[in-house]
């Protein structure tokens, strides 16, 4: 196969990708500074005591576990390029992170079927698929090296198999087989850019910024062979852009660049799903979270918001965070201002009758903010990222720095520890889940969630260097030159280990706000739409209180009216294969 001499390389741009949710959230939430803390100046009580975190989960999940809904009983081989080439060279080092990252959010897909192990494709010994279930291959760097006892192994396969994106013309030249499988051949890189890959008869979104490097497939017996997907250009007629034969199930591209909402990533995360747990059921469930819940939120908004919910018989969660600092006085008159739950009464009131109801309580942080200063906007409560350090560039972009300068293990127990015995004193139950303030934290933070939470709440964000070699939980080598942000359409456990309820639809922002337009339910709602075509998915928002029930109201009757079913995080978690 002649190598096209377009763009092969897939960058994913990880702080687009991130920063995306993180600044549609700020949006929002200094709106709800003006309108929640612009008032008489506070000094928060004293911390309540920190709780012991020794033992606060029986036994800490680990990656490689199946997530939610997969079988514990069925393991799925995740083989990924680790910049070793056919030819003896080695890749750039940006090749070989984006190949890492590309792997870790394959896992975390796969989890959702099966248990899960990873490594290099290079290191793949003679039949060592006879251990799995299912073999996934992620084909992201050019004529990568590829053991001719794997490629064997794949031709012959009695389990299913997924190969996605480069080097399927390998399994030709190593097998003398045809490149691709029976009734189908791989014939080159597409000459065009599709910017729409139709899945189920839904048309979902391809960034033309993706690249050219998708292969063409060549279907030449449609007996043999289903077809999946299509992409197509504008102008072009549609061509294979997924295809099926025997065990044998390909997908031209490694479609995570660039990915968002109404993406093709969709149709890959649902093609997964259907080769690993065909058993799926086909139904389609809703979550809602209301966000940003602090010690100056207004009682009587918050309070309008869940009883409408409450009278509906909604399922509902609240994201709190449990202490409110802003200690420049930006949004209070230039008054430095504190405050903890103890000292809102109201607003726990409002909340305990939330919990009596079934409302599920989410650890949203301890602070959301940085009292080290602007991070990256005015360090006030719910404005700026807690665990991360950002900053924003003269074009509006918000970009990821790395770690806090604080950042350690101990750093951040102390504020988990002393974030729960805020709930303890007040008489809320513990959060048993936890949700990272603008989806922002080092892979230590990450790490040490699993140990202290059932589940995460999020958007994930990883790191190349935290899976050398394919076995993760190398928090100390993670890189932070570059932020890896993927949401999900299901439940998962991620690389983590940590078992993950998706958001995924995001929320209204009124405002545009740096170079993000504003967001409406209209937007919300497409995406939903075009997320039916995931098995078994979640549509997953969340939503500002002060915005009022009467929009809330809107996207619950539209959501029913899609097909959705509202539910519980626990009913998610819970499950079973």
């Amino acid at each position: 196969m002649a190598k096209n001499q377009g763009t092969q390389r897939f960058r994913l741009p990880a702080w687009l990708r991130l920063a995306v949710v993180a600044v549609v959230a700020v949006t929002v939430a200094v709106i709800v500074l003006v309108r929640v803390t612009a008032t008489s100046p506070v000094t928060a009580s004293p911390p309540a005591t920190p709780v012991s975190l020794a033992g606060r989960l029986p036994e800490a999940a680990r990656a490689g576990a199946p997530g939610p809904g997969g079988d514990p009983a069925r393991q799925t081989l995740v083989l990924y390029d680790d910049g070793r080439k056919a030819d003896g060279s080695v890749s750039p080092p940006e090749e070989v992170k984006s190949a890492e990252a590309y792997a870790m959010f394959t896992a975390n897909l796969v989890s959702r079927g099966t248990a899960w192990k990873m490594q290099p494709a290079a290191d793949y010994a003679p039949r060592q698929a006879e251990q799995f279930q299912a073999i996934v291959y992620v084909g992201s760097v050019y004529d990568a090296r590829l053991p001719k006892a794997f490629l064997v192994d794949v031709a012959a396969a009695r389990v299913p198999v997924v190969w996605i994106g480069a080097n399927i013309w390998q399994l030709h030249a190593g097998t003398g087989k045809a490149a691709g499988g029976p009734g189908w051949r791989a014939e080159g890189y597409r000459g065009d850019n599709p910017t729409t890959v139709t899945y189920k008869g839904t048309p979902l979104r391809r960034d033309p910024r993706s690249g050219t490097g998708v292969v063409a497939i060549d279907v030449r017996d449609r007996t043999k062979v289903q077809i999946l997907a299509e992409a197509s250009a504008p102008g072009g007629t549609p061509s294979p852009w997924a295809v099926h034969s025997g065990q044998l199930t390909y997908v031209a591209e490694v479609p995570y660049a660039y990915a968002e909402a109404q993406d093709r990533y969709l149709a890959m995360a649902d093609i997964l799903l259907g080769a690993l747990s065909p058993k799926a059921p086909d139904r389609h469930r809703a979550l809602i979270r209301l966000e940003d819940v602090g010690p100056r939120t207004k009682p009587e908004e918050l309070r309008r918001v869940t009883d409408f919910l409450i009278q509906q018989r909604i399922p509902f969660s609240l994201a709190v965070y449990p202490y409110y600092s802003d200690p420049q006085g930006r949004a209070n008159n230039g008054s430095p201002t504190s405050a903890r739950l103890v000292d809102s009464p109201e607003l726990v009131g409002v909340l305990k009758e939330a919990v009596q109801a079934g409302a599920t309580l989410i650890m949203h942080g301890y602070s959301h903010q940085s009292d080290s200063g602007p991070n990256p906007y005015d360090g006030v409560s719910a404005s700026d990222f807690e665990f991360y350090k950002a900053s924003v560039d003269g074009n509006g972009v918000v970009h990821m720095d790395g770690p806090m300068p604080e950042d350690s293990p101990q750093w951040f127990e102390q504020r988990i520890a002393t974030g729960l015995g805020e709930f303890r004193r007040v008489g809320l139950p513990e959060p048993t889940m936890f949700e990272f303030p603008h989806y922002g934290g080092s892979a230590v933070d990450y790490q040490l969630t699993t140990k202290m939470f059932q589940a995460r709440y999020d958007r994930g964000s990883y790191y190349a260097g935290f899976c050398p070699g394919g076995r993760c939980g190398a928090a100390g080598a993670a890189t932070s030159e570059q932020v890896y942000g993927q949401f999900f359409p299901y439940p998962v456990r991620d690389v983590y280990g940590a078992n993950v309820v998706p958001e995924n639809i995001g929320n209204v922002a009124p405002i545009a706000f740096n170079q993000h337009s504003a967001r409406t339910a209209v937007d919300m709602l497409a995406d939903a739409q075009s997320a039916l075509v995931v098995r078994d998915n979640v549509a997953s928002f969340f939503y500002h209180p002060f915005l009022g029930e009467g929009g809330l109201r809107d996207l619950v009757n539209s959501l029913r009216a899609l097909g959705y079913r509202f539910t519980t995080p626990a009913e998610v978690l819970a499950d079973q294969a």
